[in-house]
């Protein structure tokens, strides 16, 4: 972020439009470039434009900051026309600044260089290519504290710890005490001291900032009901609108926003209002409007990561992946996140295979397939297995959920998504099972139009299960019990359709990885070890590598020991063979997995029962 402290008219120089690039040289030849200074991606670049006639009580306040804080973050440059050379030297001089002359070729026939004489003025820019001004600060008689609260409040806006020194500065030279000491609170809850937070905020009577305080410790009511007690505060009614909409409560949340929107607030709390609105219209199912709030939010506020992550959402909604990742990567070039990264991480996943045509081209065959499989079981009904022994291979198949209406139950929009996909992977990468192809699996359920009352039917559950081979069908909830929000995963036997177990978890939403690696552990263990394996021998040509038609896809893992059996005397009941007696004749330990199939050493044998194809092998457990 560059503080740009100028002599300089409102017009050119204003919020919203980009600073003008600026070549200058000081008087031992050294050279700045406004565009390469940006580059260094410094908290605050202060730029002040002066004149023998304006500027000196600035000049000097902004002297304090460059000694008060050193140049690794802030860098002061002070910069005057040639013609002043000889009368800014002395100046410089007194005040003990170095100054830098402009180059011609900077301001020839520049709109802005008249004004630099005029009112003086502080503008705030943004450190990255466009060189954007975020505010303006009129006049010269901005005193010393002001300046250290404005500096404060953009460097809270950038979460940068040293916020909080620079306000209990601006605080102690004499700054409008509820405003700096309320800033104060504001910060010290981002920074997760809401103790302390609530202890300033009650000192000086801030709902806003106590409703703050509930919202962030996850009382959601509380938050709600503390901002109702402000009507006329804006950004008390910003903070109620946030809690009423996590709690599936939109319509009155956007009656709050827009009583919000009416009432005059600090930038960057009309951001996160718009943003707000923006996550209503998204909830509602209007990416495009969502789209153009969260827009204007960043336009409001530049470090508005919340409002970059959530239009980052909504593009990859609606299919512009590649607005996505570029929206999402701005996200983590200003404020980088666990969850950022999955979804920065999962958008260039779904880049490349959307970019893959001969892969679209099979997939789609696929779907034409599947479909006029599932079809024909409907009519039907499911064929048997010709082989009922073995088990088959341990795929699953995550079914959709309502996930725009769970997306209110979270801060960002797309989390629920994000969070899902991201244990989809996971699962995929263990090796020990797969996961059925998110793209394949969208497009199937789309093909055969069957929504969430059809996937609740039994007889779906199983014909789905047998079209994709997939052994579980995995349906993911979102829920929230007091300040928690909890994650469920249930899982759904397609053969029986019977619930076969269940996986909680409490969701961190800023820091997910956590939670989501504790899931995909605890599937991999439940499907495993609930998981009875039955294969064949498919091979005894070497008496020391025996090979099975199980593997890793079923869920084999090296050191597991099998039992060899060979099918007995039949069992009959009422006159018919309802079951064969089987004996076990050896043990099989696994010493090596492949996908399909595993090797295995006998371990214990039977001399008068030599081991042969097609006999079965159970799991010892």
């Amino acid at each position: 972020m560059l503080l740009l402290a100028a002599g300089a008219a409102v017009g050119q120089l204003a919020q919203g439009k980009p600073a003008p690039s600026i070549h200058a040289v000081d008087i031992h030849g050294k050279a700045v470039d406004l565009d390469a200074l940006v580059q260094e991606q410094p908290y605050l670049v202060i730029l002040y434009f002066f004149s023998v006639d304006t500027g000196e009580d600035i000049a000097v306040k902004l002297r304090y900051l460059d000694m008060r804080y050193g140049r690794d973050k802030l860098k002061i440059i002070s910069l005057g026309m040639k013609e002043d050379e000889a009368a800014l030297k002395a100046f410089a001089d007194r005040l003990n600044i170095q100054y830098f002359l402009i180059h011609a070729d900077s301001v020839e026939n520049a709109p802005w260089l008249k004004e630099i004489y005029s009112l003086p003025l502080t503008l705030f820019v943004q450190a990255d290519p466009d060189k954007t001004i975020e505010r303006v600060l009129v006049g010269g008689g901005a005193g010393q504290a002001q300046i250290l609260k404005e500096v404060a409040e953009n460097l809270y806006q950038q979460r940068r710890g040293e916020a909080l020194e620079i306000v209990e500065e601006a605080i102690a030279a004499g700054e409008d005490a509820k405003e700096a000491a309320e800033l104060k609170g504001f910060i010290l809850t981002t920074e997760g001291k809401l103790d302390e937070a609530e202890k300033e905020f009650g000192r000086i009577d801030s709902v806003a900032g106590l409703a703050a305080v509930a919202l962030e410790r996850g009382d959601l009511e509380s938050a709600a009901q503390i901002a109702a007690s402000a009507p006329d505060d804006g950004y008390a009614q910003t903070v109620r609108a946030e809690a009423l909409i996590r709690t599936g409560k939109t319509a009155e949340a956007a009656e709050a926003l827009n009583t919000a929107a009416t009432a005059a607030k600090r930038p960057w709390q009309q951001s996160e209002t718009v943003n707000l609105q923006g996550r209503v219209a998204h909830i509602e199912g209007d990416a495009d409007k969502a789209v153009a709030a969260y827009q204007q939010a960043i336009a409001l506020d530049p470090y508005n990561v919340i409002a970059l992550s959530n239009e980052g959402a909504a593009h990859r909604e609606k299919g512009d992946l590649e607005k996505a990742q570029e929206t999402l990567e701005k996200a983590a070039r200003i404020r980088p996140d666990d969850l950022t990264e999955i979804m920065i991480r999962q958008v260039r996943r779904e880049l490349e295979e959307a970019n893959d045509l001969k892969r679209a081209e099979l997939v789609n065959a696929q779907i034409a397939e599947l479909g006029k499989r599932f079809r024909e079981l409907k009519v039907s009904g499911a064929a048997e297995d010709a082989d009922t022994w073995t088990s088959r291979p341990l795929v699953v198949a995550f079914l959709p959920s309502s996930a725009r209406q769970e997306s209110a139950l979270f801060e960002r929009a797309g989390t629920a998504v994000a969070v899902q996909r991201e244990i989809e992977a996971r699962l995929q990468s263990s090796g020990r099972m797969s996961v059925v192809e998110r793209q394949m699996l969208d497009k199937l359920l789309q093909e055969l139009n069957l929504g969430s009352s059809e996937l609740a039917d039994p007889a779906t559950q199983r014909q789905l299960g047998r079209v994709l081979s997939a052994g579980v069908l995995a349906f993911t909830d979102f829920g929230r019990i007091g300040s928690d929000l909890i994650m469920y995963v249930r899982l759904v036997d397609t053969e029986s359709t019977q619930i076969v177990g269940q996986v909680t978890s409490t969701v961190v939403e800023r820091q997910p990885s956590a939670c989501i690696q504790a899931v995909a552990d605890e599937l991999l263990e439940k499907l495993s070890s609930d998981r009875e394996l039955r294969g064949l021998i498919a091979d005894v040509s070497d008496p020391e590598a025996i090979l099975i038609n199980i593997g890793a896809k079923h869920g084999v893992e090296v050191g597991q020991v099998f039992t060899v059996l060979t099918d007995g005397e039949p069992v009959e009941a009422a006159g018919r063979v309802i079951a064969r007696r089987q004996r076990p004749v050896a043990k099989l330990r696994v010493t090596l997995v492949e996908a399909d199939y595993a090797v295995c050493t006998p371990v214990e044998l039977r001399e008068d029962v030599p081991l042969a194809k097609e006999m079965k092998v159970r799991i010892v457990r």
